[in-house]
Formats: structure tokens, C-alpha cells, sequence
């Protein structure tokens, strides 16, 4: 092969892979949403539609960007069952999500106008995904992708500061935006994005951060830090002063150089289990996982749930005591006034002692 011959096969590649480059950027700009806030619009598909005539009739009514690129994204995501019936789309869904609902038959999109959905404190974020997800026009996945997505994090961190970059460094969480989603009692419209809902909660969240964010400075912790002890601090403790106590052990142990040894961890590592024992049994507590604060020093890399505020001002406004060690009495019958109990000890015998009473 000559070098005249190699500098044109070499000039047609780059011209390839060039053209490859730029479809395939046109290809995602014209499958994003036509809008960013929501603007709700009515779609019918009539008997005899089929998929390449709805989507021409998607763009001309400015639905979607593009018919020649939704029909792309048809054929590659085989979206090709239609049902007939009065659709509620909105002009903030991209096309995917788009294809995907009229898939099903519209009285199956029956959520409409204004929702209040409350979010229990110390929830995790996959159940916050599914319980948005039941009352409105979302999927829990979908949440699920976008909280776990970098690029969309990234835009979030220049409008609330109460977003800290180490949650992109927290290479083994299971939800990139665990510990962010504020719980509260929230009023959505049934066809608001996903994107629409999450600034929600994070706004929510961010809100609340400026009202503390100089004690948080003052304890030496990034917000990150502090969300996450205050997530384990959730997990472990009911009501204010409980939780004031063991953020008070924990701080303790912190400042002493010792594991945290939180069996709630062990439950974030498991991420699936069938019951309490599993987070406390001694094989689960050797789980090499970097949430195991049986195994690893420090504070766990990220949040373990979403805390409420109580517990991240208890962790704010943590006791100042001698004890390293608690033991809350779960064996105890639900009925006995003891059950939940919490016990604290300064050393290890007087914490095995009283361990060893509860479990007799």
C-alpha cells in the first residue's frame, strides 16, 4: 500500500468517525426534551395508527424535537405497540420517556393534577424513588438513573451549595444522591419530571443547610460527613435526646480513634436483607465493604438514608458525655416499656455486661 493510499484511507476514517460523532450528538440533542419546566398537552392515537405516523404527528404538534430521530430511538428501543385513547404528555418528558407511556393504555396514566406525597424521615433512596414513583406519571428507575448520574449532580452543585463534591469521589455508594433527598410533605403535579421533583428536594434540603451551615464549619466536617454520621445517627436512634447520646458516643469514639461498630451500616452494605439479625449477625459484620464500620475506621464514605433534620441537629448539637458504647434493647416484647430502650456504658465490660442481660 502506498503512503498516498494510506493518507486517504486515513482521511476517510477521520472522516467517518467524525460524521459518527456528529450524528450521534444530534441524535441525543434531538431525543432530549423539547422543555425544561412542565407544559402538560393532550395526544390522541386514533385506530390505524402506527408508530411512524404518531411520531410525525409528536413533532408537528411540538412534542418531540425530531420525527426522523424519534423514529431512531423507536426502532433501537423496539417501542413499537401503540394503543388507542387520549394521552396526558408533557412537553418536559424526553422522547423515551414519551415512547414508553404510550405503550400502555391511557387509563393506566390516570394520575393527574396535584399530589401530596409525604416522605418518611430515614427513608432510603430507592424507597423514596418508589413511593414518588406510585402516586405520579414517574418510575422509580428513572429517579434511580438520574441520582446516580454525574453529569446531572454536576448542574445541581452550582445552584445548592449544600451539595459537596465528595459525594461524586463515593465511588461504592449505592444511590450517588443518598442522604440529599430531604424527607418532608411535599405537593407535586402528577406529570412533573423527574429533574422537576429532585431540585424540589434538594432545594428543600438546601434551604435548611443555610440555617446551620456555620456549626457544621465549626465541627470540622464537610456537609457530606455530617449527613452521613447524622444518617447512621437516624437509623440507631429514636427522638431528639436519644439521638443527641449516640451522637455523642459516636463523637467520642471518632475522637478516640476507634470504629464507629454500627450494625446499621452492616444493613446498607447488605442493601438487601430479610431482618434485623442479618445487620447483626458476626459473619455479615466481616462483609468487606467500605460502609461496614465494623471493619473500616471513620465515618461511613457517604449517607446510609435520607436523615431528617432532628438528627443532623443532634449531630450539630450532640451530648457532651463520657460513654463509648450503647446497646438499645430490641429483644425486649414490643408491648414491654423497656422495648427500644437505650443503655450507654464508658468501657467495654459494662457495655457486654448489660449486652448479655438483654439477651437473657
Amino acid at each position: 500500500m502506498t503512503t498516498h493510499t494510506k493518507k486517504i484511507l486515513g482521511g476517510l476514517l477521520l472522516v467517518c468517525v467524525i460524521v459518527v460523532i456528529g450524528f450521534m450528538l444530534l441524535f441525543n440533542i434531538n431525543t432530549q426534551s423539547i422543555k425544561k419546566d412542565s407544559q402538560t398537552v393532550l395526544f390522541n392515537v386514533n385506530e390505524g395508527d402506527t408508530m411512524s405516523t404518531v411520531i410525525d404527528r409528536l413533532a408537528d404538534d411540538g412534542i418531540v424535537r425530531s420525527a426522523f430521530f424519534t423514529k431512531i430511538k423507536a426502532k433501537l428501543g423496539h417501542h413499537d405497540q401503540l394503543y388507542e385513547g387520549q394521552f396526558n404528555l408533557d412537553k418536559s418528558w424526553d422522547v423515551d420517556r414519551i415512547l414508553e407511556y404510550l405503550e400502555k393504555p391511557s387509563y393506566e396514566h390516570d394520575k393527574t393534577g396535584s399530589v401530596t406525597i409525604t416522605l418518611i424521615e430515614g427513608s432510603w433512596a430507592k424507597d423514596i424513588a418508589k413511593k414518588i414513583a406510585s402516586e405520579t406519571n414517574t418510575t422509580a428507575e428513572r429517579f434511580l438513573e438520574l441520582w446516580n448520574d454525574p453529569k446531572y449532580i454536576e448542574s445541581l452543585m452550582s445552584q445548592y451549595e449544600v451539595l459537596s463534591k465528595d459525594l461524586l469521589k463515593n465511588k461504592d455508594a449505592k444511590v450517588l444522591l443518598e442522604g440529599y433527598l430531604y424527607p418532608d410533605t411535599y405537593e407535586f403535579n402528577a406529570n412533573n419530571s423527574e429533574e422537576e421533583i429532585t431540585e424540589r428536594l434538594i432545594a428543600n434540603g438546601n434551604d435548611k443547610y443555610q440555617n446551620y451551615k456555620d456549626q457544621i464549619d465549626s465541627l470540622g466536617m464537610t456537609p457530606y460527613q455530617l449527613f452521613s454520621l447524622a444518617s447512621i445517627v437516624e437509623y440507631e436512634a429514636p427522638g431528639y435526646e436519644n439521638m443527641q447520646d449516640v451522637a455523642g458516643v459516636f463523637m467520642n469514639r471518632l475522637k478516640q480513634g476507634m470504629k464507629l461498630e454500627s450494625s446499621v451500616t452492616i444493613c446498607y452494605a447488605l442493601y438487601e436483607f430479610q431482618d434485623w439479625d442479618d445487620c447483626e449477625s458476626m459473619t455479615n459484620n466481616q462483609i468487606d465493604s467500605p460502609y461496614n464500620t465494623y471493619r473500616y475506621e471513620g465515618i461511613t464514605p457517604g449517607p446510609i438514608l435520607n436523615p431528617s433534620q432532628s438528627a443532623i441537629e443532634a449531630v450539630i448539637n450532640y451530648s457532651h458525655h463520657d460513654y463509648l458504647f450503647f446497646v438499645a434493647n430490641v429483644k425486649a416484647d414490643k408491648n414491654d416499656p423497656d422495648y427500644g430502650k437505650i443503655y450507654y456504658s464508658k468501657t467495654f465490660e459494662e457495655h457486654d455486661q448489660r449486652v448479655k442481660e438483654i439477651l437473657n
